[in-house]
């Protein structure tokens, strides 16, 4: 068994790690959706302060904002992770993986 897994090469296992990387951003999307969905629906009622609704707060609207960029983003990843052209520039990738969960960190201390 061992000498099946030194006889095999290191390529044979990047379809497995673009799949994990596929699943993984492919399964932002239904998320940010959601929590898109859930906090422009949502309504509360309150006598001190009337409607709250999510137009009339800034800090809802920049989430949904927010939201719908990672959205975005981790759909044109996971395309552009299927092309060869745009996985040569792999640099591209890692330097936005790291720009968008900063982001996502000042919304929540927000």
């Amino acid at each position: 068994m061992r000498s099946n897994l030194e006889n095999n090469s290191p390529n044979t296992h990047i379809p497995i790690l673009k799949f994990l990387d596929c699943s993984l951003r492919l399964s932002v999307v239904p998320l940010s959706v959601a929590t898109i969905w859930i906090t422009v629906t949502n309504d509360q009622e309150n006598s001190t302060y009337g409607t709250i609704k999510f137009s009339n707060l800034l800090g809802l609207k920049y989430m949904v904002f927010i939201s719908a960029i990672c959205a975005g983003y981790a759909f044109v990843a996971v395309v552009a992770s299927w092309f060869k052209c745009l996985v040569s520039k792999a640099w591209i990738f890692f330097v936005s993986d790291q720009v968008f969960p900063q982001q996502n960190f000042l919304m929540f201390l927000s």
